[in-house]
């Protein structure tokens, strides 16, 4: 089967995913004020981040073991349920659990679907699919923003789950239709007690970072340093460890794990708390903002359209993800400086899409064909722990200035902030961003390895071996 088959028939799985992370962002104002949310609003894209990024590294050993095409079925099934669920809730903690359920869902979606495309591709030619990885969010990711002002403003903030129901039926269909041949898995006993540490100790590190928890911050560092020291134990003990040891050393992998995860964290907070600067500060709509916010998820996706083409073209990838981080750190300032908004997010778009496919491609080449599940999975494990640590955050760097929400729980709460408070609260988080961005920076020119690319894949009589580069 083609790659471009295959890849069309992941295609909407990738759309699922990336569409659920920014249609619900500019409608958040509007859902607080319905269900009453005051200061709790974040955990509405929290609650699904810290799930989804919490069980990604289970879908990926489980797909290694039972398969590709029944873990992608599991996902998108848990996903559409999950959304059933929030377009229901009545009220906040429903909806906070029900994004949950989707968050377990989606895990898989955006994960196993680069998987299947590692498994028939080749790291550097999936530079030149990148392209086509760029075209579905930019579909998906540009279309968020706008449909989720519009169903607020002009339906109803639920359109924003309904929405995916007929997306993840079709997906299902082309999943089943076309992927069968990646089925297999291994024979192998699967890590349980692993899987559920791994997910504690995510949950834990998530938990500490934000600021709406009541729980202590000791009792949280105490019990995420007892399950760290456990999962060590146990994945000493276990003969296929849900994470082996010999990942961490593989040339460039942990550091691009790492980058991927500063990326999305700078990436997460422009796309959830520039869109709740412009309506809370500045009075703007949610659809007006979404406009706005197209101009973001625009350049990401030309960003890494067009590193993409350029590594299929040359092999080259370590400067586009020193340009990228560059280019963040002059666009951070600038929102921290208040200055020329439109021109910042077209800076932090381009260069943060330019780290797309540089820092996938170092993870694909490295990886050994029996480990792709899980190593691919580890890496969008940091992906989306950076978005998720990202809004944590900034949550915390926000409440510094703003401790406390005017007029909590009722309608007009989040419209109520003192002008000068919410000021001094984007400026601190801006700031915060920049130190992030600058050390992003640091790492990437000391510690990335550039390293030829490979032009195998796990079975080479695909035909696709034989396509150009260019």
């Amino acid at each position: 089967m083609s790659p471009k088959t295959i890849f069309a028939s992941v295609a909407l799985v990738i759309a699922l995913g990336s569409l659920e992370k920014s249609i619900v962002t500019t409608p958040l104002p509007i859902i607080g004020e319905e269900l009453g949310a005051g200061q709790a609003l974040t955990w509405v894209v929290t609650a699904y981040l810290l799930a989804a990024t919490a069980v990604l590294p289970v879908y990926g050993k489980l797909s290694d073991i039972f398969g590709r095409v029944k873990m992608l079925n599991i996902s998108v099934v848990l996903f559409l349920l999950g959304s059933v669920a929030c377009a229901i809730a009545q009220d906040l903690p429903t909806l906070v659990a029900a994004r949950v359920l989707q968050g377990i869902g989606g895990g898989g979606l955006i994960a196993l679907a680069f998987t299947v495309i590692a498994d028939c591709i080749p790291a550097r030619e999936v530079g030149k699919y990148q392209g086509y990885i760029s075209a579905v969010y930019a579909a998906s990711s540009i279309a968020g923003p706008l449909l989720g002002g519009y169903f607020a403003e002009h339906l109803s903030w639920r359109w924003v789950f309904w929405i995916n129901l007929p997306l993840g039926a079709l997906a299902l269909w082309m999943i089943n239709t076309n992927l069968k041949h990646l089925s297999k898995g291994r024979d192998s006993r699967f890590d349980w007690a692993g899987a559920g540490l791994l997910m504690t100790i995510t949950t834990l590190l998530l938990l500490l970072m934000s600021p709406d928890i009541a729980i202590s911050q000791i009792s949280l560092i105490i019990a995420t340093v007892v399950a760290t020291i456990i999962f060590m134990i146990v994945e000493k003990r276990v003969p296929d460890p849900i994470l082996p040891a010999r990942l961490f050393n593989l040339p460039g992998y942990m550091i691009s794990v790492l980058l991927i995860m500063c990326s999305q964290l700078l990436m997460f907070a422009v796309l959830v708390y520039l869109p709740l600067q412009m309506q809370w500060q500045h009075g703007m709509t949610a659809s007006a903002s979404g406009l706005i916010m197209m101009v973001f998820m625009m350049s990401i996706t030309s960003g890494a359209y067009l590193g993409g083409k350029r590594i299929a073209r040359t092999g080259y990838y370590k400067s586009l993800v020193v340009i990228g981080f560059a280019m963040a750190v002059v666009a951070v300032f600038l929102l921290y400086q208040g200055m020329l908004m439109t021109v910042a997010l077209a800076f932090a778009g381009l260069g943060l899409g330019l780290t797309l496919p540089s820092l996938n491609v170092v993870v694909q080449n490295v990886l050994p064909p029996q480990d792709r599940g899980i190593g691919l999975s580890m890496f969008g494990y940091g992906r989306e722990f950076g978005g998720a640590i990202g809004v944590a955050f900034c949550g915390a760097l926000f409440h510094i200035k703003v401790p406390v929400l005017v007029g909590e729980g009722s309608a007009e709460g989040l419209s109520q902030f003192d002008p000068i408070a919410l000021g001094q609260g984007f400026t601190m988080t801006y700031g915060g961003l920049v130190i992030v961005a600058l050390v992003s920076l640091i790492v990437t020119v000391v510690c990335l390895k550039a390293q030829p690319l490979s032009t195998d894949v796990a079975k080479p009589k695909r035909s696709y071996k034989q396509e150009s580069l260019d």
